[in-house]
This record gives C-alpha cells, sequence and structure tokens, in this order.
C-alpha cells in the first residue's frame, strides 16, 4: 500500500468528509473518493459508513486507520534517522499542551534545548487535557503534556510530576490570611475557573461532587491567564498549580494557599507519548531533554 493512500485515507478519517478532506490535501473530491473506493476494492470491505453529512469508517476502517497512522509516524520517524545519518541534525518535534505549564515550564524547555539543537524545529499547540491526549493518540502530536490526565490504553505516560493545586489570590485578601483553606472555605468569596475541558475543571468538579459542594463561578474561562489576572487584580481566587503562577509568586504578585482537599492534593503534569511508537531521534532527544528540566523549574 503506498505511502500516499495512508495519508488520504488517514486524512478522511481525521476530516470525517471526503470533500473537506479534498480541500485539505489540494485534490478534487471525485479524485479522493476514487481512491477511498480502490481501497475498499483491495481489502474486500467497506472502510466507510457514508452519511449525508460525511463518513464514518467501518470496524475494518478503524482497524486499518490505526495501521495507517502507525505508518506515517514510522515514516517520520525514519526520515528523521536518515537526515542525523546524513549529518544535517534536523528534525520537528510537534507538543500539544495545557496552557499552564507554557510560561514558567515548557518554553525554557524548549529554549535551552534549542541552543544545543539549533537544526530542529518546534511546533507547540495549545489546548486543554482531553485535546491533549486525543491530539498524541490520533498522530497529530508527538509528545502531550497534559494535567492530571486519565489512564488512556494507547497513552504512554513518560513523567508524572506532582503539582497540587493551590487557592491563588493577592497578599491583602481575606482569605490569605489563612495558612491551608479547603475548597469549601474558598467557595464564600468570587471564584474563576478553567472551562470543563480542563484537567483542573475536571479535579474541582469531583470534589465538588464527593463533598457535597456547588461551584458557582464569577468568571469561567478558557485561559489560564485570565485566571492569573482575575487573582492579580484582587477579583477574587482561583485555583492553579505553583508552576503556572511560579513568576507572579516570585514578585510578590499574588499568594498562593495551600488546599486541605486529598483530591486537589494529587494533582499532576503528565507528559505523555502514544504507546508502542518509536519515536524520532530529535523527538526522544526533546524528551529526555523535558524529564530532565520540568522537575527543576517548581
Amino acid at each position: 500500500m503506498s505511502l500516499t493512500a495512508l495519508r488520504y485515507f488517514n486524512e478522511v478519517i481525521r476530516a470525517g468528509s471526503i470533500r473537506e478532506a479534498a480541500d485539505r490535501l489540494h485534490i478534487a473530491p471525485s479524485a479522493l473518493s476514487r481512491q477511498m473506493r480502490n481501497l475498499e476494492v483491495t481489502f474486500g470491505l467497506p472502510l466507510f459508513e457514508r452519511h449525508a453529512r460525511g463518513v464514518v469508517p467501518t470496524s475494518a476502517g478503524e482497524l486499518y486507520a490505526r495501521y495507517a497512522r502507525a505508518a506515517l509516524l514510522d515514516e517520520e520517524r525514519i526520515n528523521s534517522e536518515i537526515d542525523d545519518l546524513k549529518g544535517l541534525r534536523r528534525g520537528h518535534v510537534r507538543i500539544c499542551s495545557v496552557e499552564g505549564v507554557v510560561a514558567n515550564g515548557l518554553t525554557h524547555a524548549i529554549a535551552t534545548f534549542r541552543k544545543r539543537f539549533q537544526g530542529v524545529s518546534i511546533s507547540l499547540e495549545i489546548t486543554g487535557t482531553e485535546s491533549v491526549i486525543t491530539a498524541v493518540r490520533d498522530g497529530d502530536a508527538d509528545i502531550g503534556v497534559a494535567f492530571t490526565s486519565s489512564p488512556e490504553a494507547d497513552i504512554h505516560r513518560t513523567m508524572r510530576l506532582k503539582d497540587p493545586l493551590f487557592a491563588i489570590m493577592i497578599a491583602g485578601y481575606p482569605a490569605a490570611r489563612q495558612r491551608r483553606l479547603s475548597l469549601s472555605d474558598t467557595l464564600q468569596y468570587p471564584v474563576a475557573v478553567p472551562r470543563k475541558h480542563f484537567g483542573i475543571r475536571t479535579l474541582l468538579d469531583t470534589r465538588c461532587r464527593t463533598a457535597q459542594l456547588t461551584l458557582n463561578p464569577t468568571l469561567e474561562t478558557n485561559s489560564i491567564e485570565a485566571l492569573r489576572g482575575f487573582a492579580r487584580s484582587g477579583c477574587g481566587i482561583t485555583y492553579l498549580p505553583r508552576l503556572t503562577v511560579k513568576r507572579e509568586i516570585e514578585a510578590g504578585q499574588v499568594v498562593a494557599v495551600p488546599l486541605t482537599d486529598r483530591e486537589l492534593q494529587q494533582a499532576t503534569v503528565d507528559v505523555c507519548v502514544l504507546k508502542g511508537r518509536t519515536l524520532p531521534m530529535a523527538t526522544a532527544g526533546f524528551l529526555n531533554h523535558l524529564h530532565a528540566t520540568l522537575p527543576t523549574l517548581r
């Protein structure tokens, strides 16, 4: 099976539509449709269920999709290794990360890595934990950095760094006088929280259910910077790991009060890759560098 056919098939699976996949691939929809039908003839089985709104893979299609993703990732790894053998020392690393570790952790790791390996380029996508895991699983990211991710059969956590949640507020805020706070204690004040696809929000919602608490946020956002700004402005309290607000704490802009709730103390930063995948040299090198760098930045 040609790599071109694998790329075409993989794009149709990702897009869920032959027309949209054709647009992404810059080919005619009719040509792409013929390619997909040729694949089905080759296998003797339908690979898609075709509907008015798009296509959905059959069981055979899902099986072939896993093979296609693995083959395309292997091609990328082999090209990287050939480049290295040629002495080009090139490569590209795709990272998908939650926002909270970017400013005070990930960008430092990228900068120090690039000083040593200037031929390696890096792309960084920022999103929530659920989308980080999906990107790694689907082969859209080589490395994922998530917050308190759930176990996944096809995801391998290469590092799990404990990074508990704290109540973040300005030093003059009434609750800042306490040495420790429970989540219940903080809910009498205005609070800011991330939206539901964030790992932080999952932890908060889980604790609210077990403790029978009601969370009525003053601010709900998909921006970690907005949460930091909410706390810095004295508007109320937010919930973040120390690594996320390290610079603000060192500058005296906010304080971090420990939370007593056990669930919130178990928060982690998780570095993830696709289980069973042999990583390209550049990716493996950056992963090792990240393992060495992240723990020193807390």
